[in-house]
């Protein structure tokens, strides 16, 4: 993605306003998807796609894989490369991170759950930890490039409905075979001097020119035959014209592409995990991190003494950084508030929502973040998951001297 530059300082790297900015941008996508409208209708020939809405959905949730990857430097220091994320403190994370998401998929909303996902993700990522930020960089784009086709042939070979340890690897949402490319890749971008702007220059470039291979690269390849021969590959059912049946198939975001056919793989299909999805979804983390790491610097402005204009603009970065400051948390505030508001009033998530319910929800958690970061600095679940991680390596540690006495 960009030339290696010194690994950052831990502490450093948590001033950067600007990641909690690409935070806050994957948390208002990820409300366009759970409580927002729709991207896609259904119509005559292909529908309807609604631009403003379908840009959302499926590089948010890369944006929140990436930006788990810049999180796991943000732990102990080391001296053989910088930053590392340390083995027993990653796995007793890991394990916290999937019981609080087994605790919200309990609450029964139409939300598929990301974070047992995110559980196996930093469990896979320990035996990269070592690694410099060239070789990341070359094991993501790896396997960005051999993750969509292996896929393809386990998921055409092998069905395991109702496997978890399938779904989570393979054939989920989320799985790790075609999302892992997200979290090395941040692993990689969380080593580089994020500060130097030669490193956010190089990221810009890099991520124009994934989207480039990915968007643009692919929307050549499909509008020059190969949509056509996807679409004559489908089975006809109910009538429908074949230009519908693709377009459901497109836009029906199940986290792993059709395996109908081979071209699949290069329908910039959203949240497909095809080759034109992954890469191109890395791209814009790349160049909205690159765009957004400047702007962060821009908080410094809110104290008034760089004119109106830039007071403005820093009142503004400051009051919208505490939504990703605090990611973990508003995450399940937001479907502990879908669950409750079901439950008093019966109303359905299921669909598209309102834009009122989207300016709602937003605004709501906006208020709430600004509030909390105000008062405490760090958000409830960062704190407890923090002080449950601490207690249980603290316990094991105890356990484990006790046992060497004896």
């Amino acid at each position: 993605m960009t030339a290696p530059a010194p690994a950052l300082p831990p502490r450093q790297l948590g001033r950067l306003v600007g990641l909690d900015l690409f935070r806050a941008v994957a948390v208002f996508g990820m409300l366009v998807a759970h409580v927002g409208p729709a991207a896609w209708t259904a119509g005559d020939g292909f529908g309807t796609v609604h631009w403003e809405w379908e840009i959302f959905h499926s590089r948010m949730p890369a944006m929140f894989a990436f930006a788990a990857g810049i999180s796991l430097n943000l732990g102990r220091g080391s001296a053989v490369s910088g930053p590392q994320p340390a083995v027993v403190p990653t796995l007793i994370r890991a394990a916290l991170i999937a019981l609080c998401g087994v605790a919200l998929m309990l609450l029964g909303t139409p939300v598929v759950v990301i974070l047992a996902y995110f559980a196996v993700w930093f469990v896979l990522v320990l035996p990269f930890r070592r690694l410099g930020v060239r070789a990341l960089i070359a094991v993501a784009l790896g396997w960005a490039v051999a993750g969509p086709p292996l896929s393809f042939l386990a998921r055409s070979a092998v069905e395991l409905p109702g496997n978890p340890v399938w779904a989570l690897l393979v054939a989920g949402d989320y799985p790790a075979l075609t999302w892992m490319p997200f979290v090395l890749a941040g692993l990689a971008a969380g080593r580089m001097d994020l500060a130097s702007a030669p490193v956010r220059r190089g990221l810009a470039v890099a991520g124009v020119a994934l989207m480039g291979v990915g968007y643009g690269l692919s929307t050549l390849v499909l509008y020059n035959g190969a949509a056509e021969r996807i679409m004559a590959s489908l089975p006809t059912a109910d009538g429908r014209d074949p230009a519908q049946q693709f377009a459901r198939l497109f836009f029906h975001e199940r986290g792993v592409t059709e395996t109908g056919d081979w071209l699949w793989l290069v329908a910039p299909a959203p949240h497909s995990g095809s080759w034109a999805d992954v890469l191109g979804c890395l791209g814009v983390c790349a160049l909205l991190l690159a765009l957004l790491l400047p702007l962060g610097d821009a908080a410094r402005w809110a104290d008034g003494h760089a004119g109106r204009i830039r007071w403005g603009i820093g009142v503004a970065v400051s009051a919208v950084a505490p939504l990703g400051a605090m990611v973990l948390s508003v995450y399940a505030a937001h479907i502990v508030a879908m669950a409750v508001i079901t439950t008093v009033t019966g109303h359905s998530f299921r669909g598209a929502q309102s834009v009122l319910t989207l300016a709602a929800f937003t605004a709501g958690l906006m208020v709430f973040a600004w509030l909390w970061m105000r008062r405490y600095g760090r958000g409830p679940l960062e704190w407890l998951l923090g002080w449950a991680s601490a207690l249980i390596e603290r316990t094991g540690r105890r356990v484990s001297a006790g046992s060497s006495r004896r």
